[in-house]
């Protein structure tokens, strides 16, 4: 009897302490019958895409008096836990509309039986009635256990293959390789490719490594979640890739073959992401990749650079050129968009700037001992070689969309205008860890001898995070 007035003392005096910190006792009843997010991902979770129901719910929670702005006919979800016994398959414990929420309280004293039973898969739709042990009779769609609910399972960053919101990350796909190590910030990441000009893959002849570091920290209390930091830098260097010659690899032997070279040396990488303190979702994005050497006159094996003939219009002589490119850089505005800042399940951004690219000629002159040489400046005026660069106004536009959404199962697509190349690019997922991806590059104007006028890449992306 003691243990009992003691236990029943506790419970008074507990009451009494959350009264005096919260005197609204609604708020106590609700925080007492309200599930922890964290505990939520381990019970079963379905959306409701039945429209009779989504219907049926929506009216539900309007009769009962919920913000009509908040609800949703289109987001129904449930959160429920298994039964064992011969009439029900699940008890509901929440029931979501929108942003509002029915706990297993509000559930049982607001909602019809019938209603009830059928959501909870204990009757057949066809006939409420009619009672079909552990069978959900409608279109619902599972939420697996690995994926987090509504308040976390939209967690507001800006790119889902690049996480800022855990501790370690890792993906590896045929177009990038990107490594995200402790707490600092860091990110280090290969890129074959130059998809700033439109050219994917092998197209450039280039591949990348750059170091990112954050410069300074987001102290904005709204914003700095999902933008960490205001600033981010970037440096690294880009080096030769020869794998697309003459479509020299079997795995990739589909593919185009490679028809643009980097030069001899590499070439330096840097940039900036620079978000304005006053509103982090606007800022400046700069990129800058120049050559580290000048171009002379330097034996190469002529199997290892891509070269075309061209032919003099005067003289009808032919001689052999070799693509280099040489400095590129963008620099846009950006902008960062959450449709709805309290689930930001979708997400855009928005680029429009100018680009810059140089694509030189180069004389592959013959050579003994079966090299070649290239001679930047030839000295036979009947040689005449090209400087590809911006012209007209199409050539300098850059301008990129993205769009992510992470409602159930994250996935995203991209559409960028550079260099007068459409380059659109979409990933979606396969599991938690395994995506695939999918590039393709476009050209819309007359293709130069150094471009394949599309070209279109599929890869699966492992991703990895802890």
């Amino acid at each position: 009897m003691k243990k009992v007035i003691s236990i029943i003392g506790i419970f008074f005096a507990s009451f009494v302490l959350c009264l005096a910190q919260n005197p609204d006792p609604r708020k106590i009843i609700e925080d007492l019958t309200t599930i922890d997010p964290e505990i939520r991902k381990y019970f079963p979770r379905w959306k409701v895409c039945e429209t009779d129901l989504q219907i049926q719910v929506y009216q539900a929670f309007r009769l009962l008096g919920y913000d009509e702005t908040k609800l949703s006919k289109t987001k129904v979800e449930i959160l429920a836990a298994p039964r064992t016994d011969d009439y029900s398959a699940f008890d509901l414990l929440l029931l979501t509309c929108g942003e509002q929420s029915l706990n297993a309280t509000q559930i049982q004293s607001y909602l019809g039986e019938k209603l009830i039973s059928i959501l909870s898969g204990g009757s057949s739709f066809s006939n409420p009635y009619t009672w079909v042990e552990g069978k959900r009779d409608y279109c619902y769609v599972e939420i697996p256990p690995e994926v987090p609910v509504t308040a976390s399972q939209a967690q507001a960053i800006i790119n889902y293959l690049e996480p800022t919101n855990v501790t370690h990350a890792f993906t590896l796909s045929f177009f990038e390789q990107t490594l995200k190590f402790g707490e600092s910030g860091f990110w280090l990441k290969n890129a074959i490719g130059t998809d700033e000009l439109g050219y994917i893959f092998w197209g450039s002849g280039s591949s990348k490594i750059v170091l990112r570091r954050p410069l300074y920290v987001n102290r904005h209390y709204k914003t700095t979640d999902r933008i960490p930091y205001l600033i981010n830098a970037y440096l690294g260097g880009a080096y030769r890739i020869t794998s697309g010659l003459n479509n020299q690899s079997n795995v990739f032997r589909w593919l185009p073959s490679q028809k643009l070279n980097q030069g001899p040396g590499g070439r330096l990488i840097g940039g900036l992401d620079f978000h304005t303190p006053f509103h982090p979702q606007f800022g400046i994005h700069l990129n800058l990749e120049i050559p580290i050497t000048t171009l002379k006159n330097e034996i190469i094996e002529p199997e290892k650079y891509y070269h075309y003939i061209k032919t003099n219009d005067l003289t009808l002589d032919t001689f052999s050129v070799v693509p280099l490119l040489r400095s590129s850089g963008q620099m846009t505005f950006f902008y960062n968009l959450w449709f709805t800042e309290e689930n930001p399940e979708n997400y855009f951004r928005f680029d429009i700037g100018i680009n810059y690219f140089e694509v030189r000629e180069v004389f592959s002159q013959p050579s003994p001992f079966m090299h070649r040489v290239l001679v930047p400046y030839p000295e036979d005026e009947n040689i005449k070689l090209t400087t590809f660069k911006p012209k007209e106004f199409a050539d300098w536009l850059y301008a990129k969309v993205e769009y992510r959404n992470q409602s159930v199962w994250p996935f995203g697509l991209s559409l960028q205008y550079s260099n007068q190349i459409l380059l659109g690019r979409v990933y979606l997922p396969l599991f938690n860890w395994l995506y695939i991806e999918g590039r393709v590059a476009q050209v819309l104007r007359s293709t130069r001898p150094f471009e394949n006028k599309t070209f279109f890449l599929i890869s699966p992306v492992l991703r990895l995070v802890l």
